[in-house]
């Protein structure tokens, strides 16, 4: 992997497909250590393949950053699962999939939480709205006509989820903290996907980076 750079103030987005060739997949696979192949290999086919991708992926990304073997690169993991690097305390990462795409989030100075999805209808929306959601954005959900009210939606979520992932919570941890000091950026990675991508303060800049298919 080329050597890459983090600067301060900024988070870099890497946009992926995860949809790659055989080659491809055995050269991200034999990145990954055994316990990491295993768990692929325990999963549904489809979930399993798109695992071992997204994670070799990141997994080289991070040795771009470090300049340690992808293998040998070990994961601390907070109360809700969020990974971080046990010997590198200067990278913060994340990571979100949604269909083929894959977006990884880097950070060199604050934590960072990023979400992705799939322009799609959502099933039975205004019902996992008021699960999830604040009475604010429920409100804004209702007064939204009922053409735009999926994007709507859409946008609400990745937002509610990239900012949560910043502070290493979790979909089940409740709304992300209001009183915290993070900022967000929406963004559309590829068309028919929107995202968010969320970090501490306001100082900082999007820098989106494409890897090639």
């Amino acid at each position: 992997m080329t050597s890459l750079e983090l600067m301060t103030e900024e988070v870099q987005v890497w946009v992926a497909s995860l949809s790659v060739n055989d080659e491809r997949y055995k050269q991200l696979a034999a990145s990954l250590p055994p316990d990491e192949n295993d768990y692929a290999a325990s999963l549904h086919p489809i979930a399993g393949r798109r695992y071992v991708v997204a994670r070799g992926i990141l997994r080289n990304l991070l040795t771009g950053f470090t300049g340690t073997e992808p293998r040998k690169l070990r994961f601390n993991y907070g109360a809700a699962g969020k990974p971080s690097l046990s010997q590198h305390d200067d990278i913060h990462f994340n990571i979100s999939h949604s269909a083929d795409l894959g977006l990884f989030a880097f950070s060199p100075d604050r934590p960072v939480g990023v979400d992705v999805e799939n322009e799609r209808p959502v099933r039975r929306l205004l019902d996992v709205a008021q699960r999830f959601m604040t009475e604010d954005e429920l409100r804004m959900l209702a007064e939204t006509p009922a053409d735009k009210r999926n994007s709507a939606f859409l946008r609400s979520w990745v937002v509610r989820e990239a900012r949560l992932k910043a502070e290493g919570k979790g979909v089940w941890s409740g709304n992300p903290d209001s009183s915290s000091k993070l900022t967000h950026k929406l963004f559309a990675p590829r068309p028919n996907y929107i995202a968010a991508v969320a970090a501490a303060e306001n100082d900082w800049r999007l820098y989106m980076c494409a890897m090639k298919d």
